[in-house]
């Protein structure tokens, strides 16, 4: 099978776990024969770049630290740019299914035109792309917001809306003008009913978890076909003995980016409270972060004489698992609803009970003693077995599209 994959960013210019996972799942299958073509941004260059198995070409919007262009011209250029750039690697590598991954700060209107391409197409849904970011695409609101837009409807009445709609599409089909369940005010989403949108079709995907699915689906998106195919992790990598129940947990590890969602602060607060009444917890940290957010929190730690180290690893999937094995508990201090999160699985393949906040995909992860977790994670959550998961829905997805 040719599998042309299209996401956001791929390492190593990437900003953390999705990536990686997009990354260890395509090399997995072309190494069971698949041939692959990543096309991805071109984040953290200053221009294109292309090789055998990769093509850093596409133009981010508003993601990852890059400005948002909202005006029209600007947002023409940077529309018309990635799909020339998805037409030009279609054409190139002719693929038999294309596998999108994350769509963060990338062009909502390649959906638009995948749908045209009549090519099968698989959607990777781990993040908030799509029941979050979608509705905030600068294009296609420009396009189908419900409010008066004197310049779209002179460009509408001169045709050139049906001419773009070649080269940088606006909609799914003529006919489809305003579409006010996914652009229109706060007040008008609010009434949106789930799975009720019919502007977007997203014939193939599946989930990272179900708690993902169910945001999707009360955001409005037509998605309750959806399959839920949990992350895996390498295995190989994260092992570890579990440890005696007499030892005591006083090593504490989290390791998460460091935002203000991530909880970090709330757990060095909580370390402090604990010191106060002579407990002998210590706390490492490691992540990357926004840097206000780790001053602010390298201050707090300072400021009360914290037993807390900020970690650093040279290479995330090879090293963790030493990290892992140094302490005695893992804290998951999550303050957002995380659609599914892989660290809390490296860590229990490596011995390590998990403390963790009752949030988003976390849910889902049911087993409390070290043991039968670790067992858990070695047998559903190692990546062969998500791999063998995934690879079964690109081959089926193929057959349904042969036989629309």
């Amino acid at each position: 099978m040719k599998i042309l994959v299209l996401t956001s960013l791929y390492p190593p210019h990437h900003a953390g776990t999705y990536d990686l996972r997009c990354q260890s799942t395509t090399e997995a299958l072309r190494l069971r024969g698949h041939s692959t073509l990543v096309a991805t941004s071109n984040h953290g260059l200053n221009t294109e770049q292309r090789d055998e198995e990769v093509h850093r070409r596409l133009l981010l919007n508003g993601g990852y630290g890059h400005p948002l262009l909202t005006r029209f011209r600007e947002l023409q250029e940077v529309e018309t740019h990635n799909n020339r750039v998805l037409h030009e690697v279609i054409a190139d590598f002719q693929p038999d299914l294309v596998h999108v991954w994350s769509l963060l700060g990338l062009s909502k209107s390649l959906i638009f035109a995948l749908r045209n391409s009549r090519l099968p197409t698989v959607y990777d849904v781990a993040d908030g792309w799509l029941a979050e970011e979608l509705r905030q695409d600068p294009w296609l609101r420009w396009w189908n917001a419900p409010a008066t837009n004197l310049t779209r409807t002179g460009l509408e009445l001169a045709g050139q809306r049906n001419r773009l709609d070649a080269v940088a599409p606006t909609r799914m089909m003529r006919g489809i003008e305003r579409i006010p369940e996914v652009f229109g005010s706060p007040a008008m989403i609010a009434k949106v009913q789930p799975n009720s949108i019919s502007a977007f079709r997203f014939d193939r995907l599946y989930f990272c978890s179900r708690a993902l699915k169910q945001t999707t689906e009360e955001s409005g998106f037509r998605v309750s076909h959806g399959e839920i195919i949990h992350p895996g992790i390498p295995v190989q990598h994260f092992v570890g003995e579990v440890k005696p129940s007499a030892t005591p947990v006083k090593k504490l590890l989290i390791v998460s980016p460091l935002d203000e969602a991530s909880g970090v602060m709330t757990a060095a607060q909580a370390l402090l409270q604990l010191r106060q009444n002579n407990a002998q917890a210590t706390l490492s940290i490691f992540g990357r972060g926004e840097s206000d957010y780790v001053s602010q929190l390298r201050s707090f730690v300072v400021q009360n004489s914290l037993p807390v180290e900020f970690l650093t690893v040279s290479n995330q999937n090879r090293d963790l698992a030493a990290v892992y094995r140094q302490h005695d508990a893992l804290l998951y201090t999550a303050e957002w609803e995380e659609p599914f999160a892989t660290v809390p699985l490296e860590a229990m393949a490596c011995g390590l009970p998990v403390i963790g906040a009752c949030v988003g995909g976390g849910r889902e992860l049911r087993r409390q003693m070290a043991e039968t977790a670790q067992a858990e994670v070695q047998s559903k959550y190692n990546e062969t077995t998500v791999v063998d998961q995934i690879e079964n829905y690109l081959n089926a997805s193929i057959e349904v599209w042969q036989h629309t």
